[in-house]
């Protein structure tokens, strides 16, 4: 093992138990095809499925891979560098079960028997929460709820909404029409439920592999036993919404290593295999190539160690996650940068094969990109870091007005 590898996999916990290198093998293999069909393999969702991955962070005792927050980051961030579109289609479900792990920790609920049936049988869950309209914002929704009965008639739209075709679930908030301190619901929803409909709407220069498609919910009727969180809109308040937004902004990051740690190695093999006819040497010997590269790893080193090390801060229990919500979207925003920069750098370095139409190279280039559009956006969170530094009132929402 070269001492760049060592030095790298410090960084990580080892997660070969968790996801063993041959099934990441065996997806990086589909990952081509995948791209052009701009749908998954079933191949690659059962090699997942087949190792355990979508009960990951369930606790071992509900039947679940018992992995922490930063094993997750790891396990993603591999997928990253194998296949990015399925890792980021993953890292939705992953995201919906950190926060019901999440939310179990602090309430020790029936949400269990949910976590245990989803481990046990290895089901999807599709983390329904973008919709238009929102401009960002992680704490509202569209998506209207009137209680009858015993039920919540629900309507709205979710799009985009990552393996929203083959999901077994959806995760998903919505809003209470008729207000109250509690009034954004929660809620885990089977797909076959009447008034359910997905609609194939995912066409992309990248990711084309996640599926994010849109879902409708007419008429849709929500038991009020899958409710599985309560909590004010807008509210900056809620913990398990800060742990579930750590969740995501750390897992989502390490997706993006993964595609920038793809692309470095990518540029490694091209310089060392490359020559320089008039000079006799391949471009690894030449001091250019070299700090081109390192320039690169300056970029990306500090990002994978501050997404570990916040990882394991939340996998610590002893800061409350709010107080680290300004760290979350920041990590999460200087992903956007750093790894599109590394990736690009390292296209260059590999050289015009990466502005081939098709192969893994160009494939990296489209879906790092993606990374712009996770929600909160750069508008939000830069706004967000800014009022709170200033000691002003902050919140996931934007907004051109003084906050009051």
């Amino acid at each position: 093992m070269s001492a760049y590898q060592r030095g790298v996999d410090a960084i990580w916990p080892d997660t070969e138990h968790l996801l063993p290198e041959s099934v990441v093998t065996e997806l990086a293999g589909l990952a081509e095809e995948n791209d052009r069909g701009g749908r998954l393999a079933d191949r690659s969702v059962e090699a997942l499925r087949e190792c355990g991955y979508f009960g990951l962070p369930v606790p071992v005792e509900f039947h679940g891979g018992g992995a922490s927050l930063v094993e997750c980051c790891a396990v993603q961030r591999r997928l990253g560098a194998a296949d990015a579109g399925l890792s980021v289609g993953m890292n939705m479900h992953l995201f919906s079960m950190g926060y019901m792990v999440e939310h179990w920790n602090r309430h020790h609920d029936e949400s269990a028997q949910l976590m245990e049936a989803i481990a046990r049988t290895g089901q999807i869950v599709a983390s329904a929460f973008a919709e238009p309209g929102l401009g960002g914002a992680l704490t509202r929704s569209n998506c209207t709820a009137r209680r009858v009965g015993d039920t919540w008639v629900t309507n709205g739209v979710k799009v985009p909404c990552s393996l929203a075709e083959r999901s077994d679930l959806l995760c998903l908030q919505m809003i209470d029409e008729a207000g109250g301190p509690e009034s954004l619901l929660v809620a885990l929803v089977p797909t076959s439920t009447p008034g359910v409909a997905v609609e194939r709407t995912w066409n992309t220069l990248g990711m084309r592999a996640s599926e994010s498609d849109t879902v409708r919910l007419t008429e849709c009727a929500i038991p009020d036993d899958l409710i599985i969180h309560r909590c004010a809109p807008g509210s900056v308040g809620d913990d398990v919404f800060a742990a579930g937004n750590g969740w995501f902004c750390t897992t989502a990051t390490a997706c993006y290593l993964g595609v920038a740690t793809a692309a470095i190695d990518q540029a490694r093999r091209a310089l060392a295999g490359s020559r320089v006819s008039h000079l006799e040497v391949t471009r690894a010997a030449l001091p250019s190539f070299q700090s081109a590269l390192g320039d690169i790893l300056a970029d990306v080193l500090p990002l994978e160690v501050a997404c570990a090390g916040l990882a394991r801060q939340l996998d610590e229990h002893k800061t409350d996650p709010r107080d680290l919500t300004p760290a979350m979207l920041a990590l999460k925003q200087q992903a956007i940068e750093k790894t599109i920069r590394a990736v690009e750098l390292a296209a260059e370095l590999v050289g015009v094969a990466s502005y081939a139409a098709h192969g893994p190279a160009s494939r990296l280039i489209r879906d790092v990109h993606a990374a712009r559009y996770h929600p909160p956006t750069r508008f939000v969170t830069r706004q967000l870091l800014g009022r709170w530094a200033l000691g002003l009132p902050w919140s996931f929402e934007l907004t051109e007005r003084p906050m009051e």
